[in-house]
């Protein structure tokens, strides 16, 4: 694929104007450091190059090389003062940025251009974020990668897990592994993009351009025009999604042996089909990405399609995204999320928290301050609430670990478990579910006014036990059915504790229990 550089150029001398440089200083420095196999690895280089390659292993091997380029000497050594490479986390997150002052701190006298090579677990997760490089490449990797740049070519090998790119001017080159185990968005507006796959990898493509062209050397199935949009199937899958679009260039997918030349037009051979209004059609299909390390204040973030990953929100956070997964590590004021359909997955949220997916898993770390999460469709699972905490699941399994506050939990279809903290000695408890089991686990010194109840058509096998004593267990029919309750106070009484399963069992443990980290 020819590589685009007009534009590129252009941009890089709008805004960074270029030097007649007359001396040029390399800086190298290597490192090595622990990261988990599942752990997250954060590279922000706003000028220069990176390059990520998977390995077996749990460390990362770091070497970086900083050329600082000036008029002179005294040049020279400012831009090697002004350019600072930092790096901080744990084995879980790690991240690695260049720190490059905004002008006018950073004069026209001198300028420099860091690469990262990289080899880390191939099963982490990896999160780039670049300006101006030549190129960004990662290789080899089976965790999820998410890449933003502004330009330069992305280059992307045997990658088999989930991919999202975001570039402006960027080309984008895709070599998925022989299967993939995640969805794919390459986005590009001023770039083109080329896939080579092999005979046997098999997903559902979703192509978009205005002005470019889609072409293949590719046998396609149920190939048809919707509007713009191309859609696909490769090898007679219809998942894995992969989505490629670019607002101006070509869309080019080659088997691999194959090459560019023979590559013939998709638009020429299909005609455009459709059952959707015309306006509808019209529109692109286009994505919007947002991944930082840090985000400084209060922030706001919206799309109709896109993924959003961000390590720290220091202040409060809005986000809505029609489509997408949403990571956030860590919000220090209110967290408000929304997707129409991905997975939130939420670490430490220091104020109130309101999270809805209208389909996907939600996980929470720590929502010290309590909140609302509701799904349509998916497993709930908090480690620890520190407030009054309201869940809601429109099918799936419900898991608090440590409950510091009232509880109230929802399932259409799946188990509700809700521990309480060793430490707390009442707490409204609410936990509902229209087909499994629930579990309460309590302190011995838990005091409640409690009201249990199952309707099953099985009452030998589906039951209400308790380690609690003090509850009065009745039965009755309800046609082909039978209803079990159990009511009474425990340990005096307290705040009422509602318990509610249909064909399932309900059982209140007193024992400690162990918490243990979500799968």
């Amino acid at each position: 694929m020819k590589r685009f550089s007009l534009l590129i150029v252009v941009a890089i001398v709008a805004t960074v104007p270029l030097l007649a440089a007359n001396f040029s200083v390399t800086d190298t420095t290597k490192f090595d450091y622990a990261l988990d196999p599942d752990g997250s690895l954060w590279v922000d280089d706003p000028f220069g190059n990176v390059e990520i390659v998977g390995v077996e292993g749990s460390s990362v091997s770091v070497s970086v090389a900083k050329v600082t380029r000036g008029v002179d000497q005294s040049a020279i050594a400012e831009g090697r003062a002004l350019t600072v490479v930092t790096s901080r986390g744990d084995e879980r997150v790690r991240e690695l940025r260049t720190i490059i002052p905004e002008a006018p701190a950073r004069t026209l006298r001198w300028q420099s251009f860091v690469t990262y090579t990289i080899r880390a677990p191939k099963s982490a997760h990896v999160k780039v974020s670049t300006t101006y490089s030549d190129r960004v490449r990662v290789a080899d990797m089976t965790g999820d990668v998410t890449i933003k740049n502004f330009a330069g070519e992305i280059i992307l090998d045997n990658l088999a897990g989930p991919v999202v790119v975001d570039s402006t001017n960027g080309n984008i080159s895709y070599k998925p592994a022989a299967r993939i185990n995640g969805n794919v968005q390459l986005a590009t507006v001023n770039g083109a993009i080329q896939l080579s796959v092999g005979p046997d990898t098999a997903f559902q493509w979703i192509a978009d351009t205005i002005q470019g062209d889609f072409r293949t050397t590719v046998p396609l199935q149920k190939a048809h025009f919707n509007g713009r949009t191309l859609r696909a199937l490769v090898n007679s899958a219809s998942t894995p999604v992969v989505t490629t679009s670019s607002l101006m260039r070509d869309v080019v997918m080659l088997r691999t042996g194959t090459n560019e030349k023979d590559a013939k037009s998709i638009r020429q051979s299909l005609t455009p089909v459709s059952d959707a209004p015309q306006q509808q059609l019209d529109t692109p299909l286009l994505t919007r990405h947002f991944q930082a390390p840090v985000v400084e204040g209060n922030w706001q973030f919206a799309t109709n399609i896109g993924n959003i990953a961000v390590g720290e929100v220091r202040g409060s956070a809005r986000i809505e995204t029609g489509a997408g997964q949403v990571q956030l590590s860590v919000v220090a004021g209110e967290c408000n999320v929304i997707s129409h359909g991905g997975e939130l997955d939420l670490g430490d949220i220091r104020g109130p928290l309101s999270a809805h997916t209208d389909a996907g898993n939600i996980t929470v770390g720590n929502a010290r301050l309590g909140g609302t999460i509701t799904t349509g469709g998916g497993m709930i699972r908090v480690v620890s609430s520190g407030g009054p905490t309201s869940m809601k699941s429109g099918g799936g399994d419900i898991v608090i670990r440590q409950a510091n506050g009232p509880v109230s939990a929802e399932t259409r279809s799946g188990d509700v478990s809700v521990t309480v903290d060793a430490g707390v000695k009442v707490a409204s408890i609410a936990a509902v579910t229209g087909r499994g089991n629930v579990v309460l686990n309590v302190p011995p010194q838990f005091g409640a006014d409690i009201d249990a109840t199952i309707v099953t058509s099985d009452p030998e096998t589906n039951k209400i036990e308790s380690d609690l004593r003090g509850l009065t267990t009745r039965r009755e029919s309800i046609g082909k059915r039978t209803r079990i309750r159990a009511t009474g106070k425990v340990n005096g009484g307290g705040p009422r504790v509602q318990l509610y399963a249909e064909e399932g069992d309900i059982r209140i443990n007193t024992q400690s229990v162990v918490i243990s980290p979500l799968p």
